[in-house]
Protein backbone atom coordinates (compact mmCIF):
# COMPACT_ATOMS: atom_id res chain seq x y z
CA UNK A 1 0.00 0.00 0.00
CA UNK A 2 2.99 2.55 0.51
CA UNK A 3 4.12 2.23 -3.30
CA UNK A 4 0.70 3.53 -4.59
CA UNK A 5 1.40 6.46 -1.94
CA UNK A 6 4.49 7.34 -3.44
CA UNK A 7 3.48 7.05 -6.78
CA UNK A 8 1.12 10.18 -6.31
CA UNK A 9 3.55 12.89 -5.20
CA UNK A 10 5.83 12.04 -7.76
CA UNK A 11 2.85 12.52 -10.60
CA UNK A 12 2.38 15.98 -8.89
CA UNK A 13 5.59 17.09 -9.32
CA UNK A 14 5.64 16.25 -13.18
CA UNK A 15 3.22 18.71 -13.51
CA UNK A 16 4.55 21.69 -12.50
CA UNK A 17 8.14 20.83 -14.40
CA UNK A 18 6.59 21.38 -17.73
CA UNK A 19 5.20 24.56 -16.84
CA UNK A 20 9.17 25.71 -16.30
CA UNK A 21 10.23 24.89 -19.65
CA UNK A 22 7.91 27.55 -21.57
CA UNK A 23 9.34 30.33 -19.73
CA UNK A 24 13.25 29.82 -20.81
CA UNK A 25 11.70 29.56 -24.33
CA UNK A 26 10.92 33.77 -23.99
CA UNK A 27 14.35 34.67 -22.93
CA UNK A 28 16.21 33.61 -25.77
CA UNK A 29 13.57 35.78 -28.05
CA UNK A 30 14.82 39.12 -25.74
CA UNK A 31 18.37 38.68 -26.67
CA UNK A 32 17.20 39.42 -30.23
CA UNK A 33 15.76 42.46 -29.92
CA UNK A 34 18.85 44.14 -27.69
CA UNK A 35 21.00 43.45 -30.69
CA UNK A 36 19.70 46.30 -32.34
CA UNK A 37 19.93 48.77 -30.48
CA UNK A 38 23.94 48.00 -30.15
CA UNK A 39 24.40 48.95 -33.64
CA UNK A 40 24.17 52.68 -33.32
CA UNK A 41 26.56 53.09 -30.89
CA UNK A 42 28.51 51.05 -33.69
CA UNK A 43 28.80 53.41 -36.33
CA UNK A 44 29.46 56.77 -33.85
CA UNK A 45 33.18 54.90 -32.59
CA UNK A 46 33.78 54.58 -36.38
CA UNK A 47 34.99 58.44 -36.09
CA UNK A 48 37.05 57.66 -33.17
CA UNK A 49 39.63 55.88 -35.39
CA UNK A 50 40.86 58.60 -36.55
CA UNK A 51 43.44 59.96 -33.31
CA UNK A 52 45.45 56.47 -32.93
CA UNK A 53 47.09 57.39 -36.21
CA UNK A 54 47.85 60.45 -34.72
CA UNK A 55 49.78 59.00 -32.28
CA UNK A 56 52.39 57.18 -34.49
CA UNK A 57 53.04 60.64 -35.19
Amino acid sequence: MQLPSRHAPLRAHSTPEPDIPPPPEGDPLTPPPEKPPHTDPVPVEEPTPPPPPVRMG
